[in-house]
């Protein structure tokens, strides 16, 4: 596969077979993580700076 990069039908079936292998769903992993900070300890200007930088990245 050096340097070739045409792809059969065979070799695409076999990714998407090994895909959720290589690659899992992250909504299936677990996560333990907790917040550092409430939001009362936060300052006026932070809780501004993450409002506006929520806003730039809206969430899909």
């Amino acid at each position: 596969m050096q340097g070739d990069e045409s792809i059969t039908d065979r070799q695409f079936d076999a990714a998407k077979v090994a895909a959720p292998y290589m690659h899992p769903k992250l909504s299936g992993l677990a996560t333990d993580a907790l917040p550092r900070r409430s939001a009362d300890a936060f300052t006026d200007e932070e809780l501004a700076a993450l409002a506006q930088e929520n806003g730039a990245h809206p969430q899909a």
